[in-house]
C-alpha cells in the first residue's frame, strides 16, 4: 500500500470517516492508486483536492465544527500519534526528530496554514498560530497489544536516514511481545521476506492462520505415533506461518481481534499436547504406568502449566508481561522454555533418535524457567509492597 492509503486505514480503524487528500497533478496518479482491498474492508468517503487554497477557505468557511486532522502525505505515522491528536478537544500537533509533523486544528485556523496552492504543515509554522507541539518522544514507549516497549515512529519519506532502518523498524514493531533466540536469530528474516512478498498479493492474513493451527495441532498425533522427524517438521510448519499471519495483517492493517483471540485459543494447547504425545510413545501408551517417564511427562506438564499461571497472574496484578517488565526479563525470554526454544530441543532429540532425552531437556529447562519467573514476581511484588507502604 501506498503512504496515504495506510494513513488511510490507521484512520480508518479510529472512526475517521471522511478525507479531503490534497495532491498535485505531478502526484495524483500515483497517491490514488488504492489497493483493491480498501474500500472492502472500510466505509469512507473521500476526495481528492488540487486546489489546496480553494479547499481551505471552504473548510474555514464552516465556523467551530469538528476539529480537523492535517498530515503530511509522504509519511509515516505511529498509531499513537493518531491516537494523542484525537484525544482532547484541544489544538495540538506530534513531531518527530527528522521534520515529520501531524496536527489536530480547528477548521478556522486552517487557512492560516495555507501558502499559496500548499499547506505548510511545519513546526515553527504550526507554533506560530498558537498550536501546541509535542515532540513523539514523550508518547508512551508501551505498547499493550504488542506487549513490548517501542518509541514512537513518525518519519518523512524519503526519510533523512535510511530506508532500510525505517523498513526494518516497521517490521520490528509487527512483533507481538518480546521475542525469543530463535526468532530473532533464527527466522526473523525469512520471515521478514515472506511477509514482504504475501504483502504484494491478495491472499489473507487468515488463511494462513489456518494452515498455522493445522501444522501445531498435525504435530500432535505425529509424535504420539512416534513419526518424529514429521513431527517437528509440522510443529515448525505452524511456528512460522504463526508469526507469518500476524506480521502480515499488522503490515496491511487487516486487524481483527476475534480472529486473534480464536488462534490463540487454538493453537495455546499444541505445546502442551506435544508433551503429552510424546509421553505416550515413550510409556507407550501408559502416561499412569507410574514409571521415569511417566513421572518426566506428568512433571513437565505441571511446570509448564504452573508457569503460566505465574506469568498470568503476574499481569493481571501489574499490568504488564513479566517477560519484558525490566530488562533482565528481556533478556532472559531470549533463552525461556516457550514454545519455540522447547521446539529446538525436540528437533535435536528427532535428529538424532532420543526424543526421551530431549523430554527430559525441554522438562529440566522448564523447571529453571518456572523458577526465574517465580523469583522475579516475587521480587516485583516485594518492592511495590515496599514502596506502597512508604
Amino acid at each position: 500500500m501506498n503512504l496515504v492509503e495506510r494513513q488511510l486505514r490507521q484512520l480508518c480503524l479510529r472512526g475517521v470517516a471522511r478525507f479531503r487528500i490534497c495532491v498535485s497533478e505531478a502526484s495524483f496518479a500515483t497517491v490514488s492508486r488504492f489497493r483493491n482491498d480498501l474500500f472492502r474492508l472500510y466505509s469512507f468517503e473521500h476526495e481528492f483536492v488540487f486546489a489546496v487554497g480553494t479547499a481551505a477557505a471552504a473548510v474555514a468557511d464552516q465556523g467551530s465544527g469538528p476539529h480537523l486532522l492535517v498530515l503530511q502525505g509522504a509519511a509515516v505515522y505511529d498509531d499513537r500519534v493518531f491516537d494523542r491528536l484525537l484525544r482532547g478537544d484541544d489544538s495540538v500537533a506530534v513531531y518527530g526528530v527528522d521534520g515529520a509533523v501531524a496536527a489536530r486544528v480547528r477548521p478556522d485556523r486552517l487557512a492560516a496554514l495555507v501558502a499559496g496552492d500548499h499547506l505548510r504543515v511545519e513546526l515553527d509554522h504550526l507554533q506560530q498560530i498558537g498550536v501546541t507541539c509535542v515532540p513523539a518522544s514523550t508518547l508512551d514507549p508501551y505498547i499493550p497489544a504488542l506487549r513490548l516497549r517501542l518509541p514512537a515512529v513518525m518519519a518523512r519519506v524519503p526519510a533523512t536516514g535510511s530506508l532500510t532502518e525505517l523498513e526494518h523498524l516497521m517490521y520490528r514493531r509487527t512483533f507481538k511481545g518480546v521475542i525469543d533466540a530463535v526468532a530473532l536469530y533464527g527466522y526473523y528474516r525469512p520471515v521478514r521476506w515472506l511477509t514482504r512478498r504475501l504483502s504484494e498479493t491478495a491472499l489473507p492474513p487468515n488463511l494462513f492462520t489456518v494452515f498455522s493451527i493445522l501444522g501445531i495441532w498435525a504435530a500432535v498425533p505425529l509424535f504420539a505415533a512416534g513419526h518424529s522427524g514429521l513431527a517437528v517438521a509440522a510443529a515448525w510448519l505452524g511456528v512460522i506461518l504463526d508469526s507469518v499471519d500476524g506480521k502480515l495483517a499488522r503490515l496491511r492493517l487487516h486487524l481483527s481481534s476475534t480472529v486473534g483471540a480464536l488462534e490463540h485459543l487454538a493453537a495455546m494447547p499444541g505445546l502442551a499436547l506435544w508433551y503429552l504425545a510424546i509421553g505416550y510413545r515413550l510409556t507407550g501408551g501408559h502416561l499412569a504406568s507410574g514409571g521415569l517417564w511417566c513421572w518426566v511427562t506428568w512433571t513437565l506438564l505441571g511446570a509448564f502449566l504452573v508457569d503460566r499461571v505465574v506469568t498470568g497472574a503476574f499481569k493481571a496484578a501489574c499490568g504488564r508481561e513479566l517477560f519484558d517488565y525490566a530488562p533482565v526479563d528481556a533478556a532472559f525470554h531470549l533463552v525461556a522454555a516457550r514454545r519455540n526454544i522447547s521446539l529446538v530441543l525436540l528437533s535435536v532429540g528427532a535428529a538424532i533418535g532420543r526424543m526421551g532425552a530431549a523430554l527430559l531437556a525441554v522438562a529440566l529447562w522448564t523447571g529453571v524457567t518456572l523458577a526465574f519467573h517465580a523469583l522475579r514476581a516475587a521480587c516485583v511484588a516485594w518492592r511495590r509492597c515496599t514502596a506502597g507502604a512508604r
